[in-house]
């Protein structure tokens, strides 16, 4: 039933809110993300849950679906060292990081692209 789940998951894509920013904030997110791959599966429960959070935060990054094209698959094992998704994939002047765990995406997602006073109400609430 993999059409069901591709179903079920672009429904609740479609149904996610996306963050509303201002263009210069925009900008911002844009020009963090041009540095972002993400690497998924569509049959991944984590990557659906990645790709949902990346919808809401309206990041405009690169993704790369392991199931439509192998070359992706050979380019997350040489570069991160394992076939694992979801992988964010985070180019720096420093050098390449490979994040493979959804929890750590998630929180590198909010803290690099979450509004800043939705940011500080979530400091609040968990401080």
């Amino acid at each position: 039933m993999p059409w069901l789940q591709k179903l079920l998951y672009s429904c609740s894509v479609m149904l996610t809110p996306t963050v509303k920013r201002s263009s210069k904030e925009q900008r911002r997110v844009e020009k963090v993300a041009s540095g972002l791959t993400l690497y998924v599966s569509d049959t991944c429960p984590y990557c659906t849950k990645v790709k949902k959070q990346v919808k809401h935060l309206n990041i405009p990054l690169t993704i790369k679906n392991l199931d439509r094209c192998h070359i992706y698959q050979k380019e997350l094992l040489s570069g991160g060292g394992k076939a694992q998704v979801p992988c964010l994939k985070i180019d720096r002047s420093k050098g390449v990081e490979w994040v493979y765990r959804s929890e750590q995406i998630a929180n590198y997602m909010d803290k690099k692209f979450q509004p800043k006073a939705k940011q500080r109400q979530l400091e609040r609430a968990s401080g």
